[in-house]
Protein backbone atom coordinates (compact mmCIF):
# COMPACT_ATOMS: atom_id res chain seq x y z
CA UNK A 1 0.00 0.00 0.00
CA UNK A 2 1.05 3.50 -0.64
CA UNK A 3 2.30 4.79 2.99
CA UNK A 4 -0.01 7.92 2.91
CA UNK A 5 -2.72 7.51 0.48
CA UNK A 6 -5.31 4.22 0.40
CA UNK A 7 -6.66 3.22 -3.16
CA UNK A 8 -10.00 4.80 -2.69
CA UNK A 9 -8.28 8.57 -2.28
CA UNK A 10 -6.72 8.13 -5.55
CA UNK A 11 -10.32 7.96 -7.60
CA UNK A 12 -11.54 5.88 -10.29
CA UNK A 13 -8.14 4.22 -10.95
CA UNK A 14 -7.06 3.97 -7.34
CA UNK A 15 -6.86 0.44 -6.84
CA UNK A 16 -4.93 -0.20 -10.38
CA UNK A 17 -2.47 2.72 -9.61
CA UNK A 18 -1.77 1.16 -6.39
CA UNK A 19 -1.17 -2.42 -7.14
CA UNK A 20 1.19 -0.82 -10.24
CA UNK A 21 3.17 1.13 -7.40
CA UNK A 22 3.23 -1.69 -5.24
CA UNK A 23 4.78 -4.18 -7.80
CA UNK A 24 7.59 -2.91 -8.62
CA UNK A 25 10.39 -4.26 -7.05
CA UNK A 26 13.17 -1.51 -9.37
CA UNK A 27 15.10 -4.77 -11.05
CA UNK A 28 15.96 -2.14 -13.88
CA UNK A 29 14.75 -4.61 -16.24
CA UNK A 30 12.78 -1.93 -17.80
CA UNK A 31 15.93 0.18 -18.89
CA UNK A 32 17.05 -1.40 -22.26
CA UNK A 33 13.32 -1.18 -23.31
CA UNK A 34 12.80 2.10 -22.79
CA UNK A 35 13.25 4.93 -25.30
CA UNK A 36 13.16 7.51 -23.33
CA UNK A 37 15.71 6.02 -21.46
CA UNK A 38 18.35 4.72 -23.81
CA UNK A 39 18.17 8.44 -25.46
CA UNK A 40 18.54 10.05 -22.25
CA UNK A 41 20.26 7.96 -19.42
CA UNK A 42 18.57 9.46 -16.85
CA UNK A 43 16.56 6.95 -14.26
CA UNK A 44 13.99 9.66 -13.47
CA UNK A 45 13.31 9.34 -17.61
CA UNK A 46 13.08 5.15 -16.99
CA UNK A 47 9.69 3.47 -16.08
CA UNK A 48 10.91 2.54 -12.85
CA UNK A 49 12.18 5.97 -12.38
CA UNK A 50 9.11 7.20 -13.24
CA UNK A 51 6.88 4.43 -10.98
CA UNK A 52 9.06 6.11 -7.97
CA UNK A 53 8.64 9.41 -8.55
CA UNK A 54 4.73 9.00 -9.36
CA UNK A 55 4.52 7.10 -5.77
CA UNK A 56 6.14 9.89 -4.14
CA UNK A 57 3.83 12.70 -5.61
CA UNK A 58 0.64 10.93 -4.60
CA UNK A 59 1.52 9.71 -1.35
CA UNK A 60 2.56 13.99 -1.06
CA UNK A 61 6.74 14.26 -0.43
CA UNK A 62 7.09 14.93 -3.97
CA UNK A 63 5.17 18.09 -5.87
CA UNK A 64 3.49 17.45 -8.91
CA UNK A 65 5.27 20.42 -11.17
CA UNK A 66 8.86 18.58 -10.23
CA UNK A 67 7.44 15.10 -11.66
CA UNK A 68 5.65 16.28 -14.47
CA UNK A 69 9.05 16.89 -17.15
CA UNK A 70 9.95 13.52 -16.52
CA UNK A 71 6.34 12.12 -16.63
CA UNK A 72 5.43 14.07 -19.88
CA UNK A 73 8.55 12.62 -21.92
CA UNK A 74 7.24 9.28 -21.61
CA UNK A 75 5.66 7.96 -24.86
CA UNK A 76 3.61 5.78 -23.53
CA UNK A 77 5.07 2.85 -25.63
CA UNK A 78 4.32 -0.23 -22.80
CA UNK A 79 7.48 -1.57 -23.64
CA UNK A 80 8.62 -1.94 -20.89
CA UNK A 81 5.94 -4.12 -19.62
CA UNK A 82 6.51 -7.62 -21.41
CA UNK A 83 10.45 -6.59 -19.73
CA UNK A 84 8.97 -6.86 -16.15
CA UNK A 85 9.60 -9.97 -14.23
CA UNK A 86 7.01 -8.64 -11.85
CA UNK A 87 4.29 -8.08 -14.35
CA UNK A 88 4.02 -4.60 -13.43
CA UNK A 89 0.93 -3.07 -15.46
CA UNK A 90 2.64 0.23 -16.48
CA UNK A 91 -0.54 1.25 -18.27
CA UNK A 92 -2.49 1.49 -14.87
CA UNK A 93 -0.58 3.89 -13.71
CA UNK A 94 0.92 5.98 -16.15
CA UNK A 95 -2.43 7.62 -18.32
CA UNK A 96 -4.64 7.88 -14.65
CA UNK A 97 -1.33 9.45 -13.33
CA UNK A 98 -1.78 12.32 -16.14
CA UNK A 99 -5.18 12.09 -16.39
CA UNK A 100 -5.06 13.48 -11.98
CA UNK A 101 -2.07 15.36 -13.35
CA UNK A 102 -4.11 17.44 -15.62
CA UNK A 103 -6.59 18.33 -13.22
CA UNK A 104 -3.82 19.72 -10.42
CA UNK A 105 -1.10 21.24 -12.42
CA UNK A 106 -0.55 24.88 -13.10
CA UNK A 107 -2.52 26.65 -15.88
CA UNK A 108 -1.15 26.65 -19.09
CA UNK A 109 -0.14 29.35 -21.20
CA UNK A 110 -1.88 30.52 -24.09
CA UNK A 111 0.52 29.17 -26.57
CA UNK A 112 0.71 25.69 -24.96
CA UNK A 113 -3.07 25.78 -24.97
CA UNK A 114 -3.83 26.17 -28.28
CA UNK A 115 -0.89 23.53 -29.80
CA UNK A 116 -2.74 20.51 -27.36
CA UNK A 117 -6.26 21.83 -28.88
CA UNK A 118 -4.90 21.84 -32.27
CA UNK A 119 -3.54 18.84 -31.99
CA UNK A 120 -6.34 17.64 -30.50
CA UNK A 121 -8.97 18.52 -33.34
CA UNK A 122 -6.60 17.32 -35.92
CA UNK A 123 -5.16 14.12 -35.55
CA UNK A 124 -8.71 12.43 -33.85
CA UNK A 125 -10.47 13.73 -37.18
CA UNK A 126 -9.15 12.42 -40.69
CA UNK A 127 -10.93 14.58 -42.78
CA UNK A 128 -9.58 17.78 -40.85
CA UNK A 129 -6.12 15.54 -40.68
CA UNK A 130 -5.96 16.05 -44.35
CA UNK A 131 -6.58 19.47 -44.57
CA UNK A 132 -4.40 20.80 -41.93
CA UNK A 133 -1.74 18.35 -43.38
CA UNK A 134 -2.22 19.54 -47.03
CA UNK A 135 -2.18 23.57 -46.08
CA UNK A 136 1.18 22.64 -43.49
CA UNK A 137 2.95 21.40 -46.15
CA UNK A 138 2.64 24.41 -48.24
CA UNK A 139 3.61 26.31 -45.66
CA UNK A 140 6.66 24.59 -44.84
CA UNK A 141 8.87 27.08 -45.94
CA UNK A 142 7.91 29.31 -43.34
CA UNK A 143 8.07 27.05 -39.85
CA UNK A 144 11.34 28.32 -38.68
CA UNK A 145 8.88 32.05 -38.03
CA UNK A 146 6.33 29.57 -36.05
CA UNK A 147 7.28 29.41 -32.15
CA UNK A 148 9.50 26.29 -31.38
CA UNK A 149 6.53 23.92 -29.96
CA UNK A 150 4.56 24.44 -33.25
CA UNK A 151 7.60 24.05 -35.67
CA UNK A 152 6.69 19.74 -35.66
CA UNK A 153 3.37 20.23 -37.09
CA UNK A 154 5.49 20.65 -40.60
CA UNK A 155 8.32 19.16 -39.67
CA UNK A 156 6.85 15.84 -39.06
CA UNK A 157 4.76 15.40 -41.99
CA UNK A 158 6.07 12.90 -44.89
CA UNK A 159 7.73 14.68 -47.77
CA UNK A 160 5.33 13.04 -50.53
CA UNK A 161 1.73 12.78 -51.45
CA UNK A 162 -0.96 12.68 -48.91
CA UNK A 163 -3.78 10.52 -49.22
CA UNK A 164 -7.85 11.82 -49.15
CA UNK A 165 -9.59 9.59 -46.55
CA UNK A 166 -10.61 6.55 -48.18
CA UNK A 167 -14.11 5.65 -48.45
CA UNK A 168 -14.39 2.37 -46.74
CA UNK A 169 -17.86 0.32 -47.39
CA UNK A 170 -19.49 -0.32 -44.32
CA UNK A 171 -20.47 -3.76 -45.06
CA UNK A 172 -18.07 -6.59 -46.45
CA UNK A 173 -18.98 -10.44 -47.17
CA UNK A 174 -17.23 -12.89 -48.34
CA UNK A 175 -18.45 -14.51 -51.66
CA UNK A 176 -20.05 -17.55 -52.20
CA UNK A 177 -19.42 -18.77 -48.92
CA UNK A 178 -20.36 -18.44 -45.60
CA UNK A 179 -18.31 -16.52 -43.25
CA UNK A 180 -16.49 -18.01 -40.70
CA UNK A 181 -16.26 -15.10 -38.68
CA UNK A 182 -17.65 -11.62 -38.04
CA UNK A 183 -15.43 -8.85 -36.82
CA UNK A 184 -15.78 -4.73 -36.73
CA UNK A 185 -12.93 -2.99 -38.48
CA UNK A 186 -11.66 0.35 -36.23
CA UNK A 187 -10.38 1.96 -39.42
CA UNK A 188 -8.06 4.64 -37.21
CA UNK A 189 -7.64 8.48 -37.80
CA UNK A 190 -4.19 9.60 -38.98
CA UNK A 191 -4.11 6.04 -40.95
CA UNK A 192 -6.47 7.00 -42.95
CA UNK A 193 -4.49 9.83 -44.25
CA UNK A 194 -0.83 8.51 -44.09
CA UNK A 195 -1.12 5.20 -45.13
CA UNK A 196 -4.94 4.07 -46.71
CA UNK A 197 -3.30 1.22 -48.06
CA UNK A 198 -3.17 -0.58 -44.62
CA UNK A 199 -6.24 -0.92 -44.17
CA UNK A 200 -7.09 -1.68 -48.07
CA UNK A 201 -5.01 -4.82 -47.45
CA UNK A 202 -6.58 -5.81 -44.22
CA UNK A 203 -10.46 -6.13 -45.53
CA UNK A 204 -8.65 -8.21 -48.85
CA UNK A 205 -7.02 -10.27 -46.02
CA UNK A 206 -9.90 -11.09 -43.87
CA UNK A 207 -12.27 -11.05 -47.30
CA UNK A 208 -9.97 -14.28 -48.84
CA UNK A 209 -10.03 -16.08 -45.28
CA UNK A 210 -14.06 -16.05 -45.09
CA UNK A 211 -14.06 -12.93 -42.62
CA UNK A 212 -16.60 -10.90 -42.39
CA UNK A 213 -16.66 -7.45 -41.84
CA UNK A 214 -18.42 -4.35 -40.27
CA UNK A 215 -16.84 -0.63 -40.45
CA UNK A 216 -19.95 0.97 -38.32
CA UNK A 217 -20.35 4.62 -39.89
CA UNK A 218 -20.65 5.88 -36.09
CA UNK A 219 -17.24 4.45 -34.82
CA UNK A 220 -14.50 8.22 -34.53
CA UNK A 221 -11.39 7.59 -32.71
CA UNK A 222 -10.09 5.44 -30.40
CA UNK A 223 -9.72 7.69 -28.02
CA UNK A 224 -5.89 6.71 -27.32
CA UNK A 225 -4.52 10.41 -27.66
CA UNK A 226 -6.43 11.85 -25.26
CA UNK A 227 -6.57 9.18 -22.72
CA UNK A 228 -2.64 9.62 -23.27
CA UNK A 229 -2.18 12.97 -22.70
CA UNK A 230 -4.49 13.14 -19.65
CA UNK A 231 -7.98 14.17 -20.84
CA UNK A 232 -9.95 11.56 -19.32
CA UNK A 233 -13.55 12.77 -20.00
CA UNK A 234 -12.47 12.75 -23.87
CA UNK A 235 -11.34 9.50 -24.20
CA UNK A 236 -14.70 8.46 -21.98
CA UNK A 237 -16.49 10.25 -24.81
CA UNK A 238 -14.52 8.32 -27.60
CA UNK A 239 -14.81 4.94 -26.16
CA UNK A 240 -18.55 4.88 -25.36
CA UNK A 241 -19.21 6.70 -29.17
CA UNK A 242 -17.63 3.29 -30.58
CA UNK A 243 -19.06 0.71 -28.51
CA UNK A 244 -22.42 2.32 -28.76
CA UNK A 245 -21.35 2.45 -33.04
CA UNK A 246 -19.94 -2.10 -32.61
CA UNK A 247 -23.34 -3.09 -30.35
CA UNK A 248 -25.33 -1.53 -33.17
CA UNK A 249 -24.05 -4.44 -35.40
CA UNK A 250 -24.39 -7.31 -33.36
CA UNK A 251 -22.54 -10.36 -31.94
CA UNK A 252 -18.99 -10.48 -33.35
CA UNK A 253 -15.86 -12.41 -32.89
CA UNK A 254 -13.49 -9.72 -32.22
CA UNK A 255 -12.98 -5.89 -32.58
CA UNK A 256 -9.85 -5.41 -35.05
CA UNK A 257 -7.74 -2.38 -35.63
CA UNK A 258 -4.30 -2.22 -37.87
CA UNK A 259 -2.86 0.46 -36.40
CA UNK A 260 -0.96 -0.33 -33.04
CA UNK A 261 -2.03 2.84 -30.98
CA UNK A 262 -5.97 2.03 -31.46
CA UNK A 263 -5.12 -1.14 -30.77
CA UNK A 264 -3.34 -0.35 -27.07
CA UNK A 265 -5.99 2.71 -26.62
CA UNK A 266 -8.70 0.32 -27.25
CA UNK A 267 -7.14 -2.44 -24.80
CA UNK A 268 -7.73 0.35 -22.16
CA UNK A 269 -11.40 0.80 -22.66
CA UNK A 270 -12.00 -1.15 -19.36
Amino acid sequence: MLHNLHPEKLGTHGEAMTEAVTSCVHCGFCLPTCPTYRELGQEMDSPRGRIILMKEVLEGSLEMEDALPHIDRCLGCLACEPACPSGVSYRDLISPFRARAEAERKPRGFLEKLRRKLIASTVTDPDRFSRRAKLAKIGRPFAKLLPKSFRPFFELLPHGPLSEPESIAPHYRPENREPRAQVALLTGCAQQVLAPEINRAAIEVLLANGVEIFVPEGQGCCGALSWHVGDLEAAQNFARQNLAAYSEVGDLDAILTTAAGCGSGMQEYG
